[in-house]
């Protein structure tokens, strides 16, 4: 009570420099210690890595549907799909695979708000005759181990940077 009554004095008397240097003097003020308090309450996180095994039969379609992501594709020899994940701030971004007779879907959602903070690389490795397709937005692919031909249609790719103006 007597603190109370003292800091009422001097805001009414010495004004608020006297007041910040009364909350410093005890050490930190009461927003030091709910920033403080706040910062400690959000969880550290680290990356979460996934890994699935698809196994299929060529020829096989490869269906990758993402946003801000960077998708890797690496060519092996087996008879498979396999499709690495790290996803850096996992909570958030929902990530699908599955599989069908048609091929193996990868689906990775950004959640509305928490989204905007989440990241996530792709590693996929697929048999020699694999169709891929892909639908990022935006997003990068790179891929790895190339050889042969590599047929990528300019009028399919750059389709989404050519709309027509209102």
């Amino acid at each position: 009570m007597m603190i109370r009554r003292l800091m009422g004095w001097t805001l009414r008397h010495s004004g608020r420099v006297a007041v910040d240097a009364a909350l410093r003097f005890g050490g930190r003020s009461a927003v030091d210690t709910a920033l403080g308090a706040a910062a400690e309450a959000v969880p550290v996180t680290s990356p979460r890595s996934l890994t699935q095994v698809f196994n299929v039969t060529p020829p096989v379609t490869v269906y990758v549907r993402a946003s801000h992501c960077r998708v890797t594709v690496r060519r092996a020899s087996a008879a498979k799909v396999t499709l690495e994940a790290n996803l850096y701030r996992s909570f958030g971004v929902g990530l699908a695979a599955e599989q069908d007779s048609a091929g193996v879907y990868i689906v990775a959602k950004r959640k509305p708000v928490v989204g905007t903070v989440s990241r996530a690389d792709f590693t996929i490795t697929v048999p020699p005759d694999c169709h891929l397709a892909f639908h990022l937005t935006p997003g990068d692919v790179m891929f790895e181990d190339i050889d042969g031909m590599l047929d990528l249609p300019a009028a399919q790719i750059f389709a989404s940077m050519e709309t027509p103006e209102p």
